[in-house]
């Protein structure tokens, strides 16, 4: 997966009228550096936002109420064909895309306009050919994180889990109003009520089903998950937990700062009291119960009533589920329900989670359903949810135990983006496509941890890291220090405040750190600014004077050695 441009025109908050151009990159990995307040993290939430308007727009279930209210033109390109020659439900007699063997590593180009119009496009040849936002292929999953208080990268993410959960509750209720007891009519008129406000979501039956029952029954769209994921603290944990789906070497390999990487218990609790439950979540809750062992399964409160087990098949609507993954059985039982892929595992539980969004606040829900909307909401931490990780225990390679919650910032923040990376760009066919925005992940390390983060984030994606694109802001010598000039943005804004985004001018690859610190982060000098300033103030008292304080309080430096020699 590559992201090639991002064209604004219009604004979008402190961005305007700008081209960002990417295509000159040859790396999985690109960063965007500057000073505080230059417009890299905007760029990732317009990323974010456009991507997720796109998807709003291509799924049926999902409703537009207001454009974006700027223009945006993406363009981006996948690394593997296009499926369109075996025919897809999306395919259009004749498309562009319907050639044999599909188009290899197609090149598309999505034009959003302030009046919330959508054209898409395909590279055919070097000509842009339009195609129907059903032909067009976004990436698999795009995933953010943010590791600072800033949360409007969050903002695109949570609009989208909004529709998610506005689907699944107008269904849930649907449901529920069927399971009374109701006659014939009384049925007919629910359908008709269901289907004229929600036509999005269900269809009328057709031909000879609807020549025998009528309105006695309706089809439910099927609706997925968003594929844009936000790492925050409720979906960070699943993602960990998701890492005992693989081989432990790879985790001892590619994890080996870390010592306790290897997830050995984890406690889910689960509550559908609220309505909150759908079909396919209640199935893997049922699922799940069987293959942790029914004395690995707590109740809690009451039991159900008839109605409710009619309704769920579970004999407690609240409960708790452990998991022993040191347990081979249990690994071999969850591989053999199709949890073998860490992301399979990790996204059947996540929505479930996503369905907490009827906790949150109403006021927030109904600005997230404005799509123009770009103010700050943030998703309480640790609310009320459906289901929710009450304890992971992780062990290290000697057999000893932590608590997921007892970990550093700083291994928690390792753990997490690492976890992420590897769980969302590899899948057994090895076609999965990711696009990657990350606000400065390495916030919380230590350098040491910094100087190896780019070493472990290619070993985490594997051999083939054409499927994967991680942007990523840092204001982090360490990590500029690993990267080609070509992949290394630097932002800056000019006097009139517009922001400009540029590849650097020199070499960052293998670059000290402090030349690096000096070119892009607007130091003179290493040492700390209130040592400069005192120092100054002791040249001000003579230069015999000053020489005695220098020798005297300064720590080793190349400026403490420089001033010895101009003064002695």
């Amino acid at each position: 997966m590559k992201l090639i441009s991002v064209e604004l025109t219009g604004s979008y908050k402190g961005l305007h009228d700008s081209v960002f151009d990417f295509s000159e990159s040859n790396s999985f990995l690109l960063a965007f550096i500057g000073l505080n307040g230059c417009g890299k993290s905007q760029l990732l939430e317009l990323i974010a936002e456009s991507f997720a308007f796109i998807e709003r727009c291509q799924r049926r279930e999902f409703r537009i109420r207001k454009p974006l209210g700027f223009d945006v033109a993406i363009v981006y390109q996948l690394s593997r064909p296009t499926n369109h020659s075996a025919g897809s439900a999306n395919m259009v007699a004749g498309s562009r895309m319907a050639v044999a063997g599909g188009i290899h590593n197609p090149k598309f180009k999505v034009n959003i306009k302030t009046d919330g119009d959508v054209k898409c496009y395909i590279d055919t040849n070097e000509t842009w050919q339009n195609i129907g936002i059903g032909e067009l292929t976004l990436p698999d999953y795009i995933v953010g994180y943010s590791s600072g208080l800033n949360e409007n990268l969050q903002r695109a993410f949570l609009k989208n889990a909004v529709q998610y959960f506005d689907v699944m509750n107008t269904k849930l209720k649907w449901r529920k109003e069927l399971s009374g007891e109701l006659n014939d009519t009384q049925m007919v008129e629910v359908n008709e009520k269901y289907l004229t406000r929600y036509p999005h979501i269900f269809d009328a039956p057709t031909g000879e089903a609807l020549e025998q029952d009528g309105l006695m029954s309706l089809r439910e769209r099927p609706v997925s998950l968003s594929q844009l994921v936000y790492l925050d603290y409720d979906s960070a944990g699943l993602v960990v937990a998701s890492l005992a789906m693989l081989d432990r070497t790879f985790r001892q390999d590619v994890f080996d700062q870390l010592r306790f990487k290897h997830p050995s218990r984890l406690v889910i609790e689960y509550d559908l009291r609220g309505d909150l439950g759908e079909e396919e979540s209640i199935r893997d809750i049922k699922v799940l119960i069987r293959v942790a062992g029914r004395d690995n399964f707590e109740g809690i409160g009451k039991q159900t009533t008839d109605t409710q087990f009619d309704l769920y098949e579970l004999d407690y609507l609240h409960g708790k589920i452990t998991f022993d993954f040191n347990d081979v059985e249990t690994l071999s039982r969850l591989r053999e329900e199709n949890y073998s892929d860490p992301v399979i595992f990790f996204a059947r539980l996540y929505k479930l989670q996503q369905l907490g969004a009827k906790n949150w606040r109403g006021v927030d829900r109904a600005a997230l359903r404005r799509d123009d909307f770009l103010g700050t909401v943030k998703k309480p931490l640790k609310s009320k949810l459906p289901l929710t990780i009450r304890l992971m225990e992780l062990a290290d390679d000697e057999g000893e135990f932590a608590n997921y919650d007892d970990l550093s910032d700083g291994e928690a923040q390792l753990l997490q983006t690492l976890a992420c990376l590897k769980v969302f760009s590899q899948d057994p066919s090895n076609q999965r496509q990711a696009l990657f925005l990350f606000d400065e992940p390495e916030t919380h390390y230590n350098p040491a941890w910094r100087t190896y983060f780019h070493k472990h984030i290619k070993q985490c994606l594997g051999g083939d890291i054409s499927r994967t694109k991680l942007l990523m802001t840092s204001h982090s010598p360490f990590m500029v220090s690993s990267l080609k000039q070509e992949n290394v943005y630097f932002f800056e804004r000019d006097e009139q405040f517009k922001v400009h985004m540029k590849p650097s001018r020199e070499q960052t690859y293998g670059a000290s750190f402090d030349v690096l610190i000096k070119q892009f982060f607007g130091l003179r000098s290493l040492i700390s600014q209130t040592v400069v300033d005192e120092i100054r103030r002791q040249l001000e008292q003579g230069d015999a004077q000053a020489l005695e304080w220098i020798r005297e309080n300064l720590g080793s430096s190349p400026e403490k050695a420089y001033l010895l020699r101009k003064l002695g």
